[in-house]
């Protein structure tokens, strides 16, 4: 598959080593409506945006990311950074890609509290653990069913070992995997990665 924007993709600095596989991930779905959960300093929105724009220069098609963090307070279950909304929107504001980037204040627990959600891709990272994904799974299983993607960071055996999910106590995303039926794209690195679809719909070699 032909990543058009590498070079900027590499240039991003991210602890994540499957930047490219997201980019893919949304050359091959294509979607228009894109929300996430975690934009922190805003990297997977950029990785998002320059795939988006490459679908635009390439075949006109129409994306935009709605990315959401709860930004200077912190949210149920987060035990990492607090980073600040203006810095996630000045990191975003590169000509390049901020026309395909919406980014403000949001709660990954209200929005799977809500009876109507309308995505064609979600992706979140927010201190994932098994009690999160089941959360998501449980609020979004009806938009699956219709063939919305979810990704998200974690999933793996690697990740659940991670010191502070053991210090925590917090649920293994393991422990939830057949009840939501994910599969990790990355299985063996400490910064997995999982995609939850419908198999019905999407004929996936994973």
């Amino acid at each position: 598959m032909n990543i058009k924007y590498l070079n900027e993709l590499n240039q991003i600095q991210h602890k994540y080593p499957w930047l490219t596989s997201l980019y893919a991930l949304i050359l091959q779905f294509k979607p228009k409506n894109i929300i996430e959960y975690g934009t922190e300093y805003g990297g997977t929105a950029m990785v998002m945006a320059l795939a988006l724009k490459q679908l635009q220069d390439e075949e006109n098609h129409k994306g935009k990311i709605y990315t959401y963090d709860t930004f200077e307070v912190q949210s149920k279950g987060e035990i990492g950074s607090v980073p600040q909304l203006e810095l996630a929107k000045q990191n975003l504001s590169n000509p390049q890609i901020k026309d395909f980037i919406e980014v403000d204040r949001g709660d990954f627990w209200e929005f799977c509290d809500r009876d109507k959600k309308d995505f064609d891709l979600l992706y979140f990272d927010i201190d994932n653990d098994g009690d999160k994904v089941l959360e998501m799974y449980n609020g979004c299983k009806d938009n699956i069913k219709k063939g919305s993607i979810v990704l998200f960071e974690g999933g793996s055996t690697v990740r659940d070992n991670v010191p502070w999910m053991i210090d925590l106590n917090k649920t293994k995303m393991t422990d939830v995997q057949d009840k939501v039926n994910y599969k990790v794209l990355t299985p063996n690195q400490k910064y997995s990665f999982s995609i939850i679809y419908n198999p019905e719909i999407y004929d996936l070699e994973i």
